[in-house]
């Protein structure tokens, strides 16, 4: 029994690491970036392509942003 909590508590560990290592690197690649649009610009742009694509004038960015 007392290797199977050592496997358990070694896995945990392992794991905790990658799940830091991959958060690290996301955070560095949004720091890489720069500031960008909000949130809140990006859906209304995505909405407008939409609506736009809907009523049969398709912009260019919808295109790219299915590609």
């Amino acid at each position: 029994m007392s290797l199977e909590l050592g496997f358990l508590e070694a896995y945990a560990r392992i794991r905790v690491a990658d799940l830091m290592r991959d958060a690290d690197n996301e955070r560095l690649v949004r720091l890489a970036m720069g500031p960008g649009r909000s949130v809140r610009a990006q859906i209304a742009d995505w909405l407008l392509a939409v609506a736009e694509r809907v009523e049969g004038r398709p912009r260019g960015s919808i295109v790219r942003a299915q590609a």
